[in-house]
């Protein structure tokens, strides 16, 4: 199975969004969502696991629905990745 990482920096295009989500469906695939820096004001409803970047969050004054992670975390979302795709 590959593992897919998409990384949201900024409010994405609605055909960002159907495409990630598309993706999220195919057979085969473990897709995950990491919010960052603007994208953190986001509440996108896609499957797959999405995560949050704690830092950017708190600067932000945002209260995320999503599980938070360090820097350290956000590394090991992008290491332990087979892509990684960021809009």
């Amino acid at each position: 199975m590959s593992r897919i990482l998409h990384i949201l920096k900024e409010n994405p295009a609605p055909e960002t969004l159907s495409i990630v989500a598309k993706q999220a469906k195919a057979s085969g695939q473990d897709l995950s969502v990491l919010l960052i820096q603007e994208a953190v004001r986001l509440q996108p409803d896609l499957p797959g696991k999405i995560y949050v970047l704690e830092d950017d969050a708190r600067l932000r004054g945002v209260v995320s629905q999503f599980e938070a992670v360090n820097y350290s975390g956000m590394l090991d979302l992008i290491l332990s990745s087979d892509s990684v795709v960021t809009w």
